[in-house]
């Protein structure tokens, strides 16, 4: 009976993890290593990342606002994926770090309906956020994200 137990268990377990992205947080901070994106059968997967801003005092504020700049990178890696990269961003460095920085975001058509899967949020207040978006929808929109692939 611990036998099949266990084989259930390793079972479920496997079934949970795959074709599903893994975190990118270790330990408060980013991992070393993560993807961006995956595409599976049933889905595209993407990651986005935000930063929060120093100059909130409120935790609350610092990490909505970071929650808010990682949908919209990832919004930007998924139109990345499928209709290849178009960006206009403005960035201002000061001593290496970036002291502005600006992406308009607006997602329309299929990309509007991704679902957010997860949110995390580093011990700095950034946040990482993992989305999907259903094939079975893009087949709809007649977009197919193998073609491109190069």
């Amino acid at each position: 009976m611990k036998k099949l137990f266990a084989l259930c268990a390793a079972v479920l377990c496997l079934c949970a993890c795959s074709g599903t992205m893994k975190s990118a947080v270790k330990d408060g901070a980013i991992a070393p290593s993560f993807n961006d994106t995956l595409l599976d059968s049933d889905y595209l997967w993407v990651r986005g990342f935000g930063a929060a801003n120093p100059a909130h005092t409120s935790d609350s504020q610092r990490r909505i606002m970071s929650r808010e700049a990682a949908i919209a990178h990832a919004y930007q890696r998924a139109a990345e994926v499928l209709y290849g990269a178009n960006l206009e961003s403005n960035v201002q460095v000061v001593d290496a770090v970036s002291a502005g920085s600006t992406i308009d975001t607006s997602a329309n058509g299929v990309i509007s309906q991704m679902e957010l899967v997860s949110t995390e949020y580093l011990d700095d207040g950034g946040c990482a956020v993992i989305m999907r978006l259903d094939r079975k929808r893009l087949q709809a929109a007649g977009i197919d994200p193998e073609d491109k692939k190069e």
